[in-house]
């Protein structure tokens, strides 16, 4: 089983393998690819924040039942 340093590490290299990619495949191929590529991005980092969101809405609203008399 990874530790939790091999699995930063392993997901800052996936990170940087991304941009790499990014550039030199995705953003060379012309403008439209590249605009339909950053919507997807927007709209995949918009999903998964909002989610983030309502876990930690979540996670506190339990928290504060838990603590409350």
């Amino acid at each position: 089983m990874p530790t939790v340093t091999e699995f930063v590490v392993q997901l800052v290299r996936s990170i940087v393998e991304l941009v790499v990619i990014f550039v030199t495949e995705v953003a060379a191929h012309g403008p439209i690819t590249l605009l339909i590529f950053l919507a997807g991005a927007a709209l995949t980092t918009f999903a998964a924040g909002f989610f983030a969101v309502l876990v930690l809405g979540a996670a506190a609203d339990g928290v504060r039942e838990a603590v409350a008399p």
